[in-house]
């Protein structure tokens, strides 16, 4: 084994193993075409081929793989969250059960469930008052009346 082919094994070893590292660290495919390219290299430097060769080959391996599953594994790594348990109700509309005040936190009912119900304005809201609700803090419904809803 000659200096020039350690070198370059250490290179793709190394960028294998950063690669491998980022990819871990996200979410989402984001560096696994260039893990690919990266072993493809360091097989090719293994067998002592032109260092120039190793390079065209990580490339080329990487942008082909790329370009081709890309789209692919965004389509599915990127799919729509669907609303669950609490998060589901925000958008709903509630009934005042007990009145709101900026002061004073009051009750709403949804979906035949009680929650505490609160505002950051300085409105009040009567009892009977339809509201929608804009956020969840906790345990406690942030709501705004609804034009017309008394």
């Amino acid at each position: 084994m000659d200096t020039l082919q350690i070198v370059m094994m250490s290179i793709w070893g190394v960028v294998l193993l950063i690669t491998l590292i980022l990819e871990f660290q996200g979410p989402q495919l984001e560096t696994i075409w260039f893990t690919v390219g990266s072993i493809v290299a360091l097989i090719l430097a293994a067998f002592n081929v032109h260092y120039l060769i190793q390079i065209g080959a990580f490339v080329i391996v990487s942008v082909v793989l790329l370009i081709a599953t890309r789209p692919l594994s965004k389509r599915f790594m990127q799919r729509e969250m669907v609303k669950t348990n609490a998060d589901s109700l925000i958008g709903q509309h509630a009934i005042v059960t007990k009145e709101i005040t900026l002061d004073h936190r009051g009750e709403v009912k949804v979906n035949a469930v009680y929650w505490v119900g609160f505002v950051t304005k300085n409105i009040t809201i009567k009892e009977g008052s339809k509201v929608v609700i804009l956020d969840i803090e906790g345990n406690k419904l942030l709501v705004e009346p609804i034009e017309g809803g008394n």
